[in-house]
């Protein structure tokens, strides 16, 4: 790649890349245009001006943004975050790291996009590190994460997912996996439930509770009111 920086510009190349990634990524999953674009080109710049590359980032750019506006959930400890979209175009790896580079929490670990909309029946989903987690340590593992999750399951959910569940590498995992096993994961993650209180944030809930007194005054208004003259 040295050679080829001294000819064209980082820039120039990291838009040519963006571009011809965008044409699989739309619902129509057009690889087609993206590789002839690539074999018409003598340079970068002449990638920058496809019209149907440019055509197909605008699409992927204003799907990212009608779905990136979802509210998470986070599971019972607060390590994960769920992102549920459902679109017909691969936008969740892409809305995965958006979110990564925005969320923030002292527990936080990862962010996990799944898309019901991608393939039928199916749950696509990505995972990626939060950025204010990627100093822990010890380091923070998707994979492994996912399959510890995954382990909790006294059945054979690790088998009924399959080879595309968890793969990818330890800083940006994901998979494949059928809806009803998706759930199950989900449920094991305890995705929505409300933490358990500590017994320090028990005892400082209570402490902070304000206490009425009884008033030792017998003689009250509702006394005096009540009297018959």
């Amino acid at each position: 790649m040295t050679e080829v920086f001294k000819t064209h510009t980082k820039k120039a190349i990291n838009e040519a890349v963006s571009l011809l990634n965008a044409p699989r990524r739309t619902a129509k999953f057009d690889v087609i245009t993206a590789w002839e674009a690539l074999l018409a080109a003598n340079c970068p710049k002449e990638v920058l001006s496809h019209r149907r590359l440019l055509s197909a980032r605008a699409e992927i750019n204003e799907e990212v943004e009608r779905q990136t506006h979802t509210a998470p959930k986070f599971s019972k400890d607060g390590k994960i975050a769920v992102f549920r979209i459902h679109s017909a175009a691969q936008v969740h790896p892409v809305i995965a790291s958006r979110w990564a580079g925005h969320l923030k929490s002292s527990k936080l670990e990862i962010v996990l996009v799944a898309n019901t909309g991608y393939l039928p029946d199916m749950v696509n989903f990505s995972c990626r590190i939060a950025r204010c987690a990627r100093n822990r340590d010890p380091p923070v593992n998707i994979i492994s994460s996912l399959k510890a999750v995954a382990e909790l399951d006294t059945t054979d959910l690790t088998r009924r997912m399959g080879e595309s569940f968890a793969r990818g590498h330890k800083e940006a995992s994901g998979g494949i996996v059928p809806v009803k096993e998706f759930e199950e994961l989900m449920a094991l993650m305890k995705v929505g439930e409300k933490p358990d209180a500590t017994e320090g944030e028990g005892k400082e809930k209570k402490a902070g509770r304000k206490t009425v007194e009884k008033s030792p005054q017998k003689n009250t208004l509702s006394n005096y009111f009540g009297k018959k003259a």
